[in-house]
């Protein structure tokens, strides 16, 4: 009975944890995923979606080569769907929009930024972070930094990758935010056959957008 109330106790936590959005960085126990980039997304009920788009918009060949994939999972895109249809409400209290409406240009334009051409695995970032480009042009900095909230209560901190995108004409010092927004990964370090994959917290909004 114990060992019953403790598998249920686990279960809830883990539930929980999902719903919250709380922190899980640090990988899996087995990273390997034995499969590629793309069919791992379909195959995961919180990154389908994002292989929907990846689809539409001709990212498959990029994605599933020796590259490195930031990934926004369902709940980033439904944040892009949502900011998108409350706009058009404000003018037309009809209106209607959904992933499947989401214009392939547009996917076209700006998934790449979350798609870089090599593979950069937790060993490759510093605290500092660098500068890289993503396929689509677009520039981001990538770092591994010690996750602070725990303030003194641990020895050794945990460190987060994260996913910053410039805001303005210049970026902010690493250490001295004010503008660029930062994106923390939620789970890290996931190996594919063919690269890496560190996915998104879902509080992410899809393409960085915000409403007017």
């Amino acid at each position: 009975m114990k060992k019953i109330l403790l598998i249920i106790g686990v279960l809830v936590t883990l539930l929980s944890c999902e719903e919250g959005e709380y922190l899980i960085d640090g990988g899996i126990s087995d990273p390997q995923l034995g499969m590629t980039t793309y069919d791992y997304l379909k195959s995961h009920h919180q990154l389908d979606t994002l292989a929907l788009l990846i689809e539409r918009g001709g990212f498959i060949d990029e994605v599933n080569g020796a590259s490195t994939l930031f990934a926004p999972n369902n709940l980033s895109i439904k944040n892009y769907v949502e900011e998108i249809l409350l706009e058009m409400l404000e003018t037309d209290p009809d209106a209607e929009f959904t992933v499947d409406d989401i214009p392939v240009e547009t996917i076209q334009a700006y998934l790449g930024a979350y798609i870089f051409p090599e593979i950069l695995t937790r060993d490759d970032l510093t605290k500092e972070g660098v500068i890289y480009q993503a396929i689509n042009g677009e520039e981001r900095r990538l770092s591994l930094e010690p996750y602070e909230q725990y303030g003194d209560e641990l020895s050794q901190k945990p460190e987060y990758v994260y996913y910053t995108y410039k805001v303005g004409d210049d970026w902010d010092p690493w250490n001295g935010i004010t503008d660029d927004k930062t994106v923390v990964v939620r789970t890290s370090n996931l190996i594919s056959t063919n690269g890496v994959i560190h996915v998104l917290q879902g509080s992410h909004v899809l393409f960085n957008y915000e409403s007017n």
